[in-house]
């Protein structure tokens, strides 16, 4: 009878193992922008943005709030199960515009989630913000309402 013999492989040395380098991944989790459109400024016609915004707030970060039509309701972001200690209202100056403000903050890293109250907003606009967000690490929310023809 004849056996076959299994050959063992050659030992070869670390040092000649020669590996291509790992591009890295762009992180897609971030850099994203969602826009809200609703029929009024109230609060209350989104009702999935509190509970969308408590499960964000896991995260060690802070909340920025741009330009909100509103007083927040502390009670509803309370209810939510918002900390208020990492929720920082944002209002637009002179100096700086609410998309200005969004971009900063959305670059800025600190901010888990930035809701920006928007007007009308270009394609150029929000990718300058997805740019932003990809940058920080950060989530992009743009509320505004529904334009009537």
């Amino acid at each position: 009878m004849n056996e076959a013999r299994v050959k063992k492989p050659a030992r070869v040395a670390n040092t000649q193992i020669r590996r291509k380098p790992i591009k890295a991944k762009s992180d897609t989790r971030y850099g994203k922008i969602t826009e809200i459109i609703t029929a009024t400024t109230n609060l209350d016609d989104v009702p999935f943005l509190m509970p969308l915004l408590a499960q964000l707030s896991a995260d060690d970060r802070w909340f920025a709030w741009i330009d909100p039509p509103k007083d927040l309701p502390k009670e509803m972001l309370i209810e939510a199960g918002i900390d208020l200690n990492k929720v920082i209202l944002l209002h637009p100056s002179t100096k700086n515009s609410a998309l200005d403000l969004a971009a900063k903050a959305l670059r800025a890293g600190t901010y888990h989630a930035v809701i920006s109250w928007q007007g009308a907003i270009t394609e150029n606009e929000i990718s300058a913000l997805e740019a932003s967000a990809t940058a920080g690490r950060s989530h992009g929310i743009l509320v505004r309402t529904r334009r009537t023809h």
